[in-house]
């Protein structure tokens, strides 16, 4: 009963993300329904030890109803959780783990969201009641098999019951194997690109569970650890900028994909964001090292990419000693502020907002003024870039705050003032993004006419990038390609363009180097202007993509179970020519990604990742 729900809610994921999938295998479904099996006999095998372990009270109605109800009920969360990630994937770019639950726990941001869960969704939510239904009709006719139990003798269902229990366990365990069958394992059975269309979303939920240790990895001895990758950093070159203000502009869900001034395409949804990069520097090949808000918190701020199955932020290692901007320029007498429109809690960003040691938050509540709230997450984009300006003024000089915003997210509300003016994209993402580009462009003509603004460095980066329906962004590559914009309205320094791999980490020690800051500290990531090879890398459905320059070229690495799923040159953005067979390029690419995940794994073990 549950493999033909668990198929009919994979028909359903294929067809809400048909754009994802281009070429689909009969063989995936039924790869996918072995997924379907093992996740049955993992959730159900609680209720096939009480439907087959011996007793006399087995066919009472009691019994039963017991049975039934607790049946319903796992059918009832396995098929949520599956259903859930036919619009989650579109974002996430994977199947959800354990961390969902986390997620969903912090703040107020479940309960705000089931509103538009209803409205914008309700497909999904008549796809949850109509399968729900169908399991309480077929229980129902498999019940009316009479239980004959009590007229089994004894010594039969004693045998019945462990070979039953011993049975669902095998299946659980995906076979015989030495160790039990785990998500990477889908990709013996089809290309990399159908992986998480052959996972089942309950079956990596439950995989996930209580699994978030990382393991020591001992690929190089420490010499040649250190020499391959050193996450210590120290920049002596004197400095760029004198006590400047800092402002990180966090834009949500801003991709690539819109930006005119870095695509190259003739349609723009980023007039502002454009015109503002014909003044900027601007790195053209920056990648996201993370697909969520809660990944590229930790990546921007800390310098911590995500490089394990779960966020940082819903990990065993959050309340970790950590690095951070607002910790570093404090040593400089830098007062900082966070500012995020959403209700306060959302994502636990207060909570990291106050470890990375920002002096102040400014939340929803600290907003006040819920004529601007968008009914879902928090407040508008533009007034509350207006509101912030106001609030930065009045913070001691030099200062650094960051503002993330939350317009361009689903359910893509905008205010009705604008409702006219931005309703013309192919999509209510387009129509977001032009909104927050017009919230950009208000917050810029605002602190224009602020004392502190002539000398104030501006970086506007992007968190992650959403969901697409263009074949070249949602491919491994574009689907992390994201912009970063330096911007300094007197400095001569921040105009032009560079094409070196870049990432979010390198935000925190580039700043470092660029003010002068000649202390060690700790950094995953590097400075933007040395002399270093750029790389990026990031955790995502269950391998590792490492973005990395070797010689003159650019590659992308996609790793799984210490073996190369692909590599390809960075200008094969549709990732034709998998060029793996390349032993010196895919060995060069793999020594510099493990060197990586040792330091990363021992680092964050070990609680190092501070320099005392």
């Amino acid at each position: 009963m549950l493999t033909l729900i668990f198929t009919l809610c994979r028909l359903l994921f294929l067809v809400w993300n048909n754009d994802h999938f281009p070429i689909v295998y009969f063989t995936d479904f039924l790869a996918g329904f072995w997924f379907d099996l093992v996740t049955v006999a993992i959730a159900f095998l609680p209720l096939v030890a009480l439907e087959t372990f011996p007793n006399k009270w087995r066919g009472t109605k009691v019994y039963q109803t017991i049975l039934l109800i607790a049946f319903q009920i796992t059918v009832f969360l396995t098929v949520l959780i599956n259903l859930i990630d036919v619009e989650y994937f579109r974002h996430s770019s994977s199947r959800s783990t354990a961390s969902l639950i986390k997620m969903l726990s912090f703040g107020d941001d479940f309960k705000q969201q089931i509103p538009s869960v209803f409205t914008d969704y309700w497909p999904l939510l008549l796809a949850l009641i109509t399968f729900q239904i169908l399991s309480i009709w077929l229980y129902k006719r498999i019940s009316r098999i009479p239980d004959d139990s009590r007229e089994q003798k004894w010594w039969k269902q004693i045998v019945i019951f462990p070979l039953m229990a011993f049975f669902f366990v095998i299946i659980g365990r995906g076979g015989f194997g030495l160790k039990p069958i785990a998500p990477p394992k889908a990709a013996a059975f089809t290309i990399d690109q159908n992986m998480q269309l052959v996972l089942n979303s309950a079956f990596t939920v439950i995989k996930s569970w209580g699994n978030e240790e990382l393991k020591e990895k001992d690929y190089f001895e420490d010499d040649e650890l250190k020499a391959l990758y050193n996450p210590i950093r120290q920049y002596k070159d004197p400095a760029v900028l004198d006590q400047p203000n800092v402002v990180v502009l966090l834009l949500e869900s801003f991709s690539v994909e819109y930006i005119s001034a870095i695509n190259g395409d003739s349609i723009t949804y980023t007039p502002f964001m454009d015109s503002l990069i014909g003044h900027s520097y601007v790195f053209n090949q920056c990648y996201a090292n993370g697909k969520k808000s809660m990944d590229a918190m930790p990546s921007v701020i800390s310098s911590i990419p995500k490089l394990m199955e779960v966020e940082y932020l819903t990990s065993n290692y959050a309340t970790n000693q950590i690095e951070s901007i607002p910790k570093l320029l404090k040593k400089r007498g830098y007062e900082s502020a966070f500012f995020h429109g959403a209700t306060n809690g959302s994502m636990n960003f207060d909570v990291f907002a106050d470890v990375t040691g920002f002096d102040h938050y400014y939340g929803r509540t600290e907003y006040d003024n819920d004529a601007d709230f968008d009914g879902t997450w928090g407040i508008f984009d533009a007034p509350f870039f207006r509101w912030s300006a106001d609030r930065m003024t009045n913070l001691p000089r030099p200062f650094f705050s960051t503002i993330f915003t939350i317009s361009s997210h689903p359910p893509y509300t905008i205010p009705d003032q604008y409702a006219d003016r931005f309703n013309e994209g192919p999509s209510e993402m387009h129509d977001a993004v032009r909104y927050a580009d017009f919230s950009i462009q208000q917050f810029f003509e605002r602190v224009k006419q602020l004392d502190w603004y002539e000398n104030t460095l501006f970086i506007l980066v992007a968190d992650h990038t959403p969901a697409s329906g263009t074949p070249v962004y949602f491919k491994d590559m574009g689907n992390m390609h994201i912009p970063l914009v330096m911007y300094h309205p007197t400095n001569e320094f921040f105009q032009g363009s560079s094409d070196k791999v870049v990432s979010q980490v390198d935000i925190m020690p580039t700043l470092m180097h660029l003010l002068g800051h000649q202390d060690p500290f700790f950094a995953f990531g590097q400075s933007i202007f040395d002399d270093q090879p750029g790389f990026s890398a990031s955790y995502i459905g269950d391998k590792y993509l490492y973005f990395r320059t070797i010689g003159e070229e650019s590659y992308l690495l996609l790793y799984q179970e210490e073996s190369c799923l692909g590599v390809y040159a960075l200008d094969d953005s549709l990732q034709s020519k998998n060029l793996c067979p390349n032993d010196a390029v895919r060995a060069e690419l793999e020594k510099h990604l493990k060197a990586l995940i040792q330091t990363y794994n021992h680092t964050l073990i070990t609680n190092e990742m501070r320099v005392e």
